[in-house]
């Protein structure tokens, strides 16, 4: 079912190798949450009252944006740019591997550029800022939503007919999602029709188990539930593979 994946994320890997080579490609997808992280840390600190510290809760948010957007993005950008530019995305669907192993594939080197991304949020926040930010729930919470958001990634980059539908996917899901799912505040601090709307979105639970310190019921709860959305999107992700149209 999985035979060959291997192929297509090593694939997926040395592309990346190639991009990273002037450091550009990583800083460009890092420059929007650090400036978020230091503009709002410092503006907003000692105005915003949270447990732990507001610089810790907002890194914690930055976190999860970066992996989301970093495992979204990046992957859907790959997979359209294969379709419309380089037009050798129809080799990968010839190959002899499954699409489950293809998505697999893709949806793993995208989690994996999302968690590389990550890590220089934690560990600036670690060692330059000073707060602790990752808990095991956090991990597990980061783990799911990389692969889940790069799993979308595949989705769209499948569906979309040019760079303006990939736009509309940002304005009007990627971009509500950064600024109302608990990364800057409290989803509480929402109002009630709001957070009933967004309360049960992927980034919204990946915040909540980033806030966590450990492991307890509800947490559990909120872990099983972004594994349900992200196998959902993954075999979304099938779905647009098997039924893909070159023309």
């Amino acid at each position: 079912m999985f035979a060959g994946f291997t192929a297509v994320f090593y694939r997926e890997m040395k592309m990346l190798v190639r991009r990273i080579g002037g450091l550009g490609y990583l800083f460009s997808g890092l420059l929007f949450p650090m400036i978020y992280l230091l503009a709002f840390g410092w503006g907003l600190g000692e105005r915003v009252d949270v447990a732990g510290g507001y610089f810790a809760y907002l890194a914690k948010g930055m976190l999860a944006i970066t992996v989301m957007m970093n495992g979204f993005q990046q992957t859907a950008l790959s997979v359209s740019a294969a379709r419309f530019y380089y037009r050798n995305f129809v080799t990968l669907r010839l190959s002899p591997i499954s699409d489950n192993a293809l998505v697999f594939g893709i949806a793993l080197a995208g989690m994996v550029r999302a968690l590389a991304a990550a890590m220089v949020i934690f560990l600036t926040a670690r060692f330059i800022l000073g707060v602790e930010i990752l808990s095991w729930p956090g991990a597990v919470g980061l783990v799911l939503t990389a692969f889940a958001f790069a799993a979308f990634g595949v989705a769209v980059g499948l569906s979309i007919k040019g760079q303006e539908q990939f736009s509309i996917i940002i304005n009007f899901f990627i971009t509500p999602m950064t600024f109302f799912c608990g990364s800057f505040f409290p989803i509480v601090n929402l109002p009630t029709f709001v957070r009933q709307l967004v309360q049960y979105l992927p980034l919204s639970l990946t915040n909540q188990l980033l806030q966590a310190n450990h492991f307890a019921y509800d947490t559990w709860g909120i872990a099983l539930e972004l594994l349900t959305i992200t196998l959902i999107v993954y075999a979304y992700g099938v779905y647009r593979v098997r039924n893909y149209r070159e023309f």
